[in-house]
């Protein structure tokens, strides 16, 4: 055995536990350092007008954020396997000037459809909106309706100040979906370290009876359903069975 698995071995299950719950709290440390991140990227945009709008995209305005173009007209590079030896060498060096551009920045990259030029997309504001994608948007956003209480599971996060929050989410996630939350307390940003489903309320536990009384009725109407078609099919093999029984009698 080697030696790190006779420590792993020695380690009670309190300080396994004590262990797992330091790299929660690591984790959910990086994640919300990330947010704020990201956060603070976001209101220095607004503050210093680095977003471009519509018009100015259009007019083929330079990226506020990084200096190079977002519609290149040097139409997408093509999939790696179908590059030949120069788009390949172009393609490469293009990839790594970006990486050594955005070594920090720990973001994804983005580009316009058409366009070869990456952009960060922790620099570079994202593209502005068309007034119809503007339109889809706001069409569909008029149709989502409020959320049901009787659908909502209550979440109770502790995050990496040590205050407890509850939040809702629909009751079909089987995990808290997101890293970090806003503390009421705190007024920012925390990361979240554990997460606990709590047991549903009144109204959430009523919807579910009736629900799973409404599958019930169901169920049973198909199985009724299925079973006169069987009864059917019985009918007609015996049926089937009575004709060729006849047939085999001597005459």
């Amino acid at each position: 055995m080697k030696t790190g698995e006779i420590a792993m071995a020695k380690l009670t299950e309190e300080e396994k536990a004590r262990r797992a719950l330091n790299r929660r709290r690591k984790a959910a440390l990086e994640a919300e350092e990330d947010a704020i991140r990201w956060e603070e990227k976001q209101r220095e945009w607004d503050a210093n007008g680095t977003r471009l709008t519509w018009a100015e995209l259009v007019a083929r305005v330079p990226c506020r954020g990084c200096g190079l173009p977002v519609i290149d007209g040097r139409g997408g590079w093509p999939a790696l396997l179908a590059m030949d030896d120069e788009q390949r060498a172009e393609y490469e060096a293009a990839d790594a000037d970006f990486k050594e551009r955005h070594a920090d920045c720990r973001s994804h990259r983005w580009s316009m459809e058409g366009s070869a030029t990456a952009h960060c997309g922790f620099c570079c504001p994202p593209p502005p909106l068309s007034e119809d994608q503007l339109a889809a948007v706001a069409s569909v956003l008029t149709r989502v309706r409020p959320k049901d209480p009787a659908e909502l599971d209550t979440w109770q996060l502790t995050l990496t100040c040590d205050h407890v929050i509850r939040k809702t989410q629909h009751h079909s996630h089987t995990y808290w979906s997101a890293s970090v939350a806003t503390c009421p307390d705190c007024q920012r940003i925390r990361g979240i370290v554990t997460t606990e489903r709590l047991p549903p309320s009144v109204v959430r536990r009523d919807a579910e009876q009736h629900r799973l009384a409404d599958d019930l009725a169901k169920a049973r109407l198909e199985h009724e359903r299925v079973q006169k078609r069987a009864d059917s099919v019985r009918t007609r093999i015996n049926e089937l069975e009575s004709q060729l029984a006849d047939l085999d009698k001597p005459r």
